[in-house]
């Protein structure tokens, strides 16, 4: 990922990013290619994964998403300073990419047949610190998540 960007640079310039107002993405394929792809990059090397985007609203989540858009800004020509689609459609592909990140960790990491303390005692996932880690499987192993996510998985299969 992220191969190939210089072809993309406009004669120097960096790719432009338009995303028009109420709009997830921008409209030409190029350029929602290279804003998700962008941003994936950029949030996979600078951001923490909370158990929840709720965390991400005080102020330390909001400088660690500030830090991802400002990548995301010094790579492409996408307004991510002003309120507004483009900054929009930034978080939005960085929401989704969290939820993803913690969706493939529980899968690969998370053994339901381990009790709490053995999980806790492993080593946590690469570029993922302790206490991250820690509060994952903590949410992960609270009975009450656990039956909300039996009823969840319940109604998923009558769809």
């Amino acid at each position: 990922m992220g191969h190939g960007s210089e072809k993309m640079l406009n004669r120097g310039n960096r790719l432009a990013i338009h995303v028009a107002e109420g709009k997830k993405r921008p409209e030409v394929p190029l350029q929602a290619a290279k804003l998700a792809s962008e941003t994936g990059v950029a949030l996979r090397d600078n951001l923490p994964i909370y158990k929840s985007w709720k965390l991400y609203d005080n102020a330390v989540g909001q400088a660690e998403v500030g830090k991802v858009l400002d990548k995301v800004a010094s790579r492409l020509d996408v307004n991510v300073k002003n309120e507004g689609p483009s900054k929009d459609a930034c978080i939005n592909i960085i929401k989704r990419g969290v939820r993803q990140t913690r969706y493939n960790l529980k899968r690969k990491y998370f053994d339901e047949s381990l009790t709490k303390e053995q999980l806790l005692a492993m080593q946590p996932p690469p570029k993922m610190k302790k206490e991250d880690w820690t509060g994952l499987v903590e949410y992960w192993c609270d009975p009450k998540n656990q039956e909300k996510s039996a009823k969840n998985k319940a109604n998923r299969g009558n769809v």
